[in-house]
C-alpha cells in the first residue's frame, strides 16, 4: 500500500476511535454484516477521486454509520441542518460544503458506473 493510502487508513482508524471508541476493524465487520466491503469501496474511491474523495468517503461512512445510530437512539431522522451541524461537530473534515462536494463526485461516480437513475437517491439509500 503506498504511503497515501496508508495515511488515509490510519486517519480512519482514528476517527473510528474519536466516534466510536472502537477500531476501524469493529466498523468494517458492522458494516460488512450488510454486505459493505470498505476496503473495495475505499479503493474505488481511490481510483475515481484521488486521495481526496478516499478521505470523504472514509469520513461520510463513520458519519453516517453515527448518524444510523444517534437517529435510532432519538427515535427520528435528522434533519438536514441538523445532520450536517453533526457532522461538523465531530471535526473530521466534513460540512454542508464537502457533504454536498461527496455527493456531486459520488453521484458522478456511480452515474460512471452505469446507476443512471437518480443517483443522489442511490446514494443515500446506499451508505
Amino acid at each position: 500500500m503506498n504511503k497515501f493510502k496508508r495515511k488515509l487508513y490510519a486517519e480512519f482508524e482514528s476517527n473510528c476511535f474519536k466516534i466510536f471508541g472502537v477500531p476501524g476493524a469493529r466498523v468494517r465487520e458492522v458494516l460488512s454484516e450488510r454486505g459493505d466491503n470498505l476496503f473495495e469501496k475505499y479503493e474505488e474511491a481511490w481510483v475515481y477521486g484521488g486521495a481526496l474523495f478516499m478521505r470523504q468517503t472514509m469520513a461520510f461512512t463513520i458519519l453516517s454509520l453515527e448518524a444510523v445510530y444517534h437517529e435510532t437512539e432519538i427515535g427520528r431522522e435528522l434533519t438536514e441542518e441538523e445532520r450536517n451541524d453533526r457532522f461538523e461537530s465531530f471535526d473530521i473534515g466534513m460540512n454542508a460544503d464537502t457533504i454536498n462536494a461527496w455527493q456531486e463526485t459520488r453521484a458522478a461516480q456511480l452515474d460512471a458506473k452505469g446507476f443512471r437513475y437518480d443517483a443522489k437517491k442511490y446514494i443515500k439509500a446506499y451508505d
